[in-house]
């Protein structure tokens, strides 16, 4: 294939493209480099590729180098790549070594600007502490979202409030995602593994899916000791995890 060719290809990467040799030379980049670092060629030519990273992310790309060179393994590493003006943006790195005739002639290395990513990540966070913090026993957090937080045990009675309003908020919202959070669930009993299922089975009934988040370790095998089987439930560690499934299904897209 024609040099040229896959040069103009590199450059049309919204990824940064370069090689450098294992003592740290660059050899060669694509258009993104110059143009998202502010660098010019000919600055690029004197600096080392660590040089392009924030002070406290320079060990990191040095670590990861070392190990590509000592391992000859692809590696990835996040780091905030640092521009010319001052400003970082955040950055995950792929190197991998180039062997032909099995010697370690150079290292390649693709960048990916992940700033959408963490602040998307941020957003989850924030999202999820806020509801962790809201009083109402459910409440619609996205379009066609609900979400309610079950706090102790759950008592017949209890139960019973909670399974009215989470079918009330579909029915009014028409979710088709009910959120049950039971991070603050300190202990789980036959009973209230029972209600909870009992629960699960009414908003399926209305043709809504059930994600719970929160479940622990101990919870975990409480379950599996009482022989409670969530095979057809979407389960997860956290709200976050649990937030980023539901809003995913929503067709919300996450980098």
């Amino acid at each position: 294939m024609d040099d040229d060719l896959i040069a103009t290809g590199l450059d049309e990467l919204e990824d940064i493209f370069y090689i450098f040799t294992p003592e740290g030379d660059f050899v060669e980049w694509n258009e993104q480099l110059p143009a998202v670092s502010g660098y010019a060629g000919e600055e690029l030519d004197s600096m080392e590729p660590t040089e392009l990273f924030s002070g406290g992310d320079q060990d990191a790309i040095e670590d990861a180098v070392d190990t590509v060179i000592d391992r000859r393994i692809r590696t990835a590493v996040q780091a905030n790549l640092e521009t010319k003006g001052g400003h970082e943006i955040a950055y995950e790195l792929s190197m991998s070594p180039l062997e032909p005739d099995d010697e370690l002639e150079a290292i390649v290395g693709i960048g990916r600007d992940i700033t959408d990513r963490l602040e998307q990540e941020r957003r989850l966070q924030d999202m999820a502490q806020e509801i962790q913090e809201l009083s109402m026993p459910v409440v619609e957090i996205w379009d066609g979202v609900i979400l309610t937080t079950v706090v102790g045990s759950l008592d017949t009675q209890k139960a019973e409030l909670l399974t009215e309003d989470l079918l009330d908020q579909i029915v009014s919202t028409e979710a088709a995602i009910a959120l049950i959070d039971i991070t603050e669930v300190a202990a789980l009993d036959t009973a209230t593994a029972q209600h909870l299922i009992d629960t699960i089975n009414a908003v399926n009934l209305l043709g809504a899916n059930v994600v719970i988040t929160g479940i622990s370790p101990e919870i975990a095998q409480t379950l599996v000791q009482l022989g409670v089987r969530l095979d057809d439930v979407e389960t997860q560690s956290s709200l976050m995890e649990g937030l980023r499934v539901a809003l995913a299904w929503q067709g919300v897209e996450f980098e």
